[in-house]
């Protein structure tokens, strides 16, 4: 596990923003439900906040974008409107955001929201090398009967890997891991991560790298460590993670 810190972070009191990147199929979503569980914490996912308030995307133009990407101005819109609007967090020592932000332009956005509610933008990047994410995506299944997101990996069932463990349907391939869209969602997670290491950077957000080429239990209990040494950072502003 790397810590990468830079100078000029202020202290803050309130919850910490911790936003878990990587490229498509290192185990983002699976690092997040282990954190969410072991601390208690709730999750903000871009695409789940825009299909519950579709309305904060009236007068915008339709997204053209092939991966189904929002635009900036709508992104904008949801952050705003969860987290300063609705208060989304409040009382939590962490936030974890899920595979968000995608690009330098949407962390600097969340580094706004992070300085009006007095929270502290973190940055934890899972690191995995081809070999390891194509294994993780042509495993993926995801249940499309009880899974509130189809996006979420599905816990199997002990007797049978194929069927969902809560109400046994037949899993499914998740429809962004097709072969064509995956390369599209992982040529652009390479192109915008190096523009996203510079942003944390230059905005001095805390910047942690873990190795997710170990198994998903290591890769989670990885996480766990570098969540509580960032909240514990966060409490003691005079210290960095």
């Amino acid at each position: 596990m790397t810590y990468r810190s830079h100078a000029g972070t202020a202290p803050v009191t309130g919850a910490v923003l911790v936003a878990v990147v990587g490229p498509p199929g290192a185990g983002k979503s699976t690092v997040v439900r282990c954190l969410a569980a072991e601390f208690g914490l709730p999750v903000f996912r871009l695409r789940e906040a825009v299909r519950a308030r579709p309305e904060l995307l009236g007068g915008l133009a339709p997204s053209g974008d092939p991966l189904g990407w929002v635009g900036l101005e709508a992104v904008r819109r949801v952050l705003r409107a969860t987290f300063l609007d609705r208060g989304f967090g409040v009382g939590y020592s962490a936030v974890l955001l899920d595979n968000f932000p995608g690009t330098a332009e949407q962390l600097a956005l969340l580094a706004e929201i992070g300085e009006a509610t007095c929270a502290r933008v973190t940055l934890l990047e899972l690191d995995a090398d081809a070999p390891t994410v194509m294994n993780r995506i042509v495993q993926r299944r995801v249940c499309l009967v009880c899974g509130p997101d189809p996006h979420t990996p599905a816990v199997p069932a002990a007797d049978d890997p194929l069927r969902c463990r809560s109400c046994q349907t037949v899993l499914a391939r998740r429809d962004t891991d097709r072969p064509r869209l995956h390369a599209g969602r992982l040529a652009r997670y390479t192109a915008n991560r190096p523009e996203i290491a510079n942003c944390a950077a230059e905005r001095g957000i805390p910047h942690v790298v873990v190795n997710a080429d170990t198994t998903m239990s290591e890769v989670c209990r990885a996480a766990q460590r570098a969540v509580s040494r960032l909240i514990e950072s966060a409490e003691s502003p005079g210290s960095r993670p």
